[in-house]
């Protein structure tokens, strides 16, 4: 079975490193998959749902904010700013997330504060499909 070594770093801690067989990200451009011996390439990671295999074990599936993903030579570094488990995920929290994005987004304010609450918005939408689809 072909295998390549996955590092995923949150800001600050490491939230998986080992073997795995496959690997999925959210990026720009719709879901991008690994594997190994997969050609060098750096991409931007959106928010949304990651996926991976671990070496000899069952799939696990999980929310990661926004960063970068690298691969170089059977290596895989992932970037984000926050990941979570689906068991991780705090429905309740996620939900208040979205409730407090969605006014933010109403009140009178800047641009920048707007998009602010509009990435916080998505944030917590993606959080809550993941949840309720796999949790």
């Amino acid at each position: 079975m072909n295998v390549f070594y996955l590092q995923i770093f949150e800001a600050d801690s490491v939230f998986f490193e080992g073997r795995v067989e496959r690997l999925s990200v959210p990026s720009v451009d719709g879901r991008y998959g690994v594997e190994a011996k997969h050609e060098n390439v750096v991409i931007p990671i959106v928010p949304g749902r990651i996926e991976f295999i671990p070496e000899k074990s069952k799939k696990e599936i999980g929310f990661v904010s926004e960063g970068m993903m690298r691969v170089e030579d059977n290596r895989v570094l992932v970037l984000v700013e926050s990941a979570e488990r689906v068991d991780e995920i705090d429905e309740q929290r996620a939900l208040k997330e979205e409730s407090d994005a969605k006014e933010m987004m109403l009140r009178e304010q800047s641009l920048r504060e707007y998009y602010l609450a509009e990435a916080m918005l998505r944030r917590a939408v993606e959080r809550l499909k993941i949840k309720r689809e796999w949790g």
